[in-house]
């Protein structure tokens, strides 16, 4: 038995699929592509892929699993001795041509447009996001510019309560990354501070065009501390009257990769929403076999049930 963590996406189109929903399109897309080969798709080198592996239907769920590896990839490992000062290390290879160890597995249940995952380490959201699109395109059931995002979705209790919006405050940790300049002479003239991380990213990207954040702070700005803590703050004079509904659903499309990188708080007339009422998320024990692997039998009933769940404590809309 072991224990892993369930989250919730909602899938939204950028444009209209004619009434399909991700699932009408997954089915048909893995209909085309009937090898698990031909459902291979290149990474960031000609020797790393991600696929689409196991898929079937699960009382009215398509269920899968997805992995991804690097073909000749070798497995490090140690070698435990207490009276050693160090580990023996070496590196264990598939056991013929044909095989290969992969780095990661994610589970998936989708239900018309909503998505459920068991993510990995390494296998996450936006990996399972970027290879629909590729599947869906390469199956000719998306149009060129036509694209499917994975958003998390928008509190539904609390978006019926709210009002008016007030304003947004973003919280991003940011660490400094130093840039020495130097003179003709190859001397010392300056040293200033690059931002950098992923909260600091989010935030370039969700500011308007307009709005420029520093790309450099000089050394007296940092103050010895390489490592801050950002506060933005967004807010207007006048109560923004626009349909609170669409500004939550843009709110959750343009943060739904962002987990721990960056915190925020929309603060409304009747009360605040939190970045943890947009992520739906649930532990579930899930049984393995004799080799560790998880049970997919398991992995789908726990699906199912939450699922089951979050339609009746109306967490999410059935028919999205």
């Amino acid at each position: 038995m072991t224990t892993k963590a369930l989250v919730y996406k909602v899938a939204r189109f950028n444009n209209e699929t004619g009434g399909k929903t991700l699932q009408d399109l997954l089915v048909a897309a893995l209909g085309r592509k009937k090898s698990a080969l031909s459902r291979r798709k290149e990474g960031d080198s000609s020797t790393q892929f991600s696929l689409i592996n196991y898929h079937g239907p699960h009382k009215g769920i398509r269920v899968g699993e997805f992995f991804d590896y690097t073909h000749g990839h070798k497995q490090p490992y140690a070698k435990f001795d207490d009276k050693v000062e160090e580990l023996e290390i070496s590196a264990l290879a598939p056991p013929d041509r044909e095989s290969d160890f992969l780095h990661s597995i994610l589970y998936f249940g989708v239900w018309k447009n909503s998505v459920i995952l068991s993510q990995s380490m390494t296998l996450r959201a936006p990996h399972f996001e970027a290879y629909l699109n590729w599947l869906l395109g390469e199956a000719k059931l998306l149009d060129e510019g036509d694209f499917v995002a994975l958003s998390d979705q928008p509190p539904l209790k609390k978006q019926k309560n709210i009002v008016n919006t007030k304003g947004i405050e973003f919280h991003a940790p940011v660490s400094f990354e130093p840039i020495q300049s130097k003179n003709s002479q190859g001397e010392m003239k300056s040293v200033s501070f690059k931002p950098n991380d992923i909260g600091w990213e989010v935030l370039k990207k969700i500011l308007p065009s307009e709005m420029k954040l520093p790309s450099e702070l000089k050394a007296s700005e940092v103050l010895l501390n390489k490592a801050l803590e950002v506060t933005l703050k967004l807010s207007w004079s006048r109560l923004n009257k626009d349909d609170p509904t669409a500004l939550l659903d843009r709110i959750s499309n343009q943060l739904r990769h962002v987990d721990t990188e960056l915190d925020y708080t929309i603060h409304t007339k009747s009360g605040t929403i939190t970045r943890e009422d947009f992520k739906l998320r649930r532990p579930v024990a899930v049984g393995t076999n004799s080799e560790g692997l998880v049970k997919k039998s398991d992995m789908w009933e726990r699906m199912e049930e939450w699922l089951e769940i979050l339609i009746s404590e109306e967490k999410i809309v059935a028919d999205a």
